[in-house]
């Protein structure tokens, strides 16, 4: 009787939580403790924004739960032979409606123009206009006619709206011209700036558009509509039936539901299955994984290879004088000091904060995440220069090479007028869990190692707002940084290092004792490569494993790891390390129950499997 009445109460707190299920409905809930601040995916970078947007627009192109590109808005397109023009052929029969599913006009080629001239115009200051201008002919020249000058500067000329690679050829035509072959392009219409808008209903809104203040300021063509939306309370993604490939949305409804404390309260909620799933954190993963139960309903976290962390040293250092920056500058252009703390750092240490069960597993050798991108069934981290460096898994970590290493930098800086012990300021940001921790860790067994006598690594805790800003200012020395990709290309993650663009990672050889000029010239070298795939990666690959075999940089890993209690099916989803796809519910499925470790496992490798053998043909 006792478990009836619990499962009664259990009922009615979910249908009070979630409303009441049509009886074949498929819902996934979930708390959320961050509230959205726009809807316009035009002028936003913020994944928190833009991961919204990805379920309520479509874009030209999407990919498969198997990383393949897939038509979407468009089902046809063509490439110019000199590889400058895309041609793309809008689907017919897609349309724009309102949150209640009304209808409300055709998806025309016209939508895209009219979300590159609003982006492109700088008076809307957003934040992905760069990615446009940085690939589309004569956008960067009308941007900056439409910014106002600096002061005691002339303004930039106004440019005309045809001088932009944008142009809808008919209604259901679209083309890009763009500055040079880019053989990424395709991967970077998945992105929020190639996202359409309807122009009719943009003017009918005006600066309302995208505001977070209701669901009536966006219209929807995606696979779901914003159905719901009440800021600080719940959100509701509702499947869109007039979608054109709604028959591949598997889950019809995704609930929302607001919460400051989610973090605390979702193992609660999970248990008596209020929600569906929740991130799980160290220190309750080590409960659960103790329980014969609960550790059923643990998997670990899938990694997309979107992001890759590295310890960074600081080239062109900004931070105070008692940091004393003149010696800094002379040890970190000492390859040999690189070196000593690149082979004396142990990264698994490190990365037990992350993961604590799976630290090595999580550690790799190179910029670019394995995974990211293939050619020909061959993963890039192992192409080329890659190969050998990739295999070496964790063993980076060798402290006899790191004291031999040590030993010699200690004679050739002392030549070179430093003293010791050398000093290494290393930031980290309290708003990141555990990353104190780390930087402690990384503390005791760096100095410990290599002696308090020859490096004294100091741990300044960074400011709780405006934290990036400050370390892109230069106030650090040494200290772990990330980069997230943009399109599926190696380049991608050649930009904290492109010294020929320049960057905000403190990158650079302004100052004569560091040389950069033979990875300038492979990194040259590499991007000149537009017309095959094949040489283009093993120039990528070696060029970056010049950054590593000179220890310019010491890889690390993702920026995430641990577990996940979740009913989703991880390998349903579309699969892109980068962008906007792992953040559709399009494609995906709700599972009876969790995945447990070892089922995950085993579906990762019958997904592995699949995907090479696709990548192979």
């Amino acid at each position: 009787m006792k478990k009836i009445v619990s499962l009664l109460l259990s009922l009615t707190l979910l249908i009070g939580m979630t409303g009441a299920v049509a009886e074949d409905e498929v819902t996934y809930t979930t708390l959320y403790s961050g509230e959205v601040t726009t809807l316009n995916y035009l002028i936003t970078a913020s994944t928190n924004e833009f991961g919204l947007a990805a379920n309520l627009i479509d874009t030209l192109v999407e990919y498969d739960n198997y990383g393949q590109i897939q038509p979407s808005l468009a089902d046809s397109w063509t490439i110019s032979n000199d590889g400058l023009t895309y041609t793309f052929h809008i689907r017919e029969g897609a349309t724009w409606v309102k949150a209640d599913g009304t209808y409300y006009a055709d998806v025309t080629a016209d939508d895209f123009v009219a979300a590159a001239k609003y982006i492109l115009d700088a008076s809307h200051a957003s934040s992905t206009a760069d990615i446009l201008y940085g690939l589309i002919a004569g956008a960067e020249d009308y941007y900056n006619g439409t910014a106002a000058p600096e002061e005691g500067k002339e303004p930039a000329p106004v440019m005309e709206w045809d001088t932009v690679g944008v142009k809808a050829l008919d209604k259901n035509t679209l083309q890009y011209t763009l500055i040079a072959p880019t053989p990424y392009f395709l991967s970077s219409t998945t992105y929020v700036c190639f996202m359409p808008v309807c122009e009719a209903f943009l003017n009918e809104m005006g600066d309302n558009f995208g505001l977070a203040t209701g669901n009536d300021t966006l219209l929807y063509n995606g696979a779901y509509v914003l159905s719901e939306f009440k800021p600080q309370e719940r959100t509701v993604l509702s499947k869109n039936a007039a979608n054109w490939d709604a028959d591949k949305v598997y889950i019809d409804k995704i609930d929302q539901i607001y919460n400051k404390e989610a973090a605390s309260v979702a193992p609660k909620y999970f248990l008596d299955g209020t929600i569906d799933g929740f991130s799980v954190d160290n220190a309750l993963a080590a409960d659960w994984l103790a329980d014969p139960v609960k550790s059923e309903y643990l998997h670990p976290v899938r990694q997309y290879g979107q992001y890759s962390y590295w310890y960074a040293f600081d080239y062109n250092p900004a931070f105070e004088e008692e940091y004393d920056i003149e010696n800094w500058k002379i040890a970190v252009a000492n390859e040999n000091f690189r070196q000593s703390i690149f082979h004396g750092l142990d990264r698994v240490k490190a990365m037990t904060h992350t993961d604590p069960d799976n630290a090595e597993e999580l550690i790799y050798n190179t910029i670019t995440p394995p995974n990211f991108t293939v050619y020909e069934g061959v993963d890039y981290t192992t192409l080329g220069a890659l190969k050998e460096i990739s295999a070496l898994g964790a063993d980076t970590f060798d402290e006899a090479l790191a004291l031999e290493y040590k030993e010699k930098a200690v004679a050739e800086l002392t030549d070179a007028g430093a003293s010791f012990p050398i000093k290494m300021k290393m930031m980290f940001n309290p708003n990141v869990s555990g990353w104190a921790d780390e930087c402690q860790t990384v503390e005791q067994q760096l100095e410990g190692l290599l002696g308090t006598d020859y490096i004294d690594i100091i741990i300044v805790v960074g400011p709780s707002t405006g934290f990036l800003a400050n370390r892109r200012q230069g106030n650090f020395a040494f200290m772990k940084v990330n980069w997230g990709a943009d399109y599926a290309d190696p380049e991608t993650y050649t930009d904290p290092f492109d010294v020929i663009g320049g960057n905000s990672y403190r990158f650079t050889d302004e100052f004569t004792d560091v040389d950069l000029a033979e990875y300038k010239e492979l990194l040259t070298a590499a991007k000149a490569i537009t017309d095959d795939m094949g040489a283009r990666y093993e120039a990528f690959a070696k060029a970056e494993a010049y950054l590593i075999e000179h220890a310019y940089m010491i890889p690390f890993g993702p920026g995430s790891g641990g577990y996940t209690a979740s009913k989703l099916d991880p390998f349903s989803a579309q699969y892109a390390p980068f962008g906007i796809s792992q953040e559709r519910y399009k494609g995906q499925k709700k599972l009876d129950k969790p995945l447990s470790t070892d089922e995950y496992y085993d579906a990762y490798d019958e997904w592995l499997a699949a995907r090479d053998a696709l990548a192979a043909k």
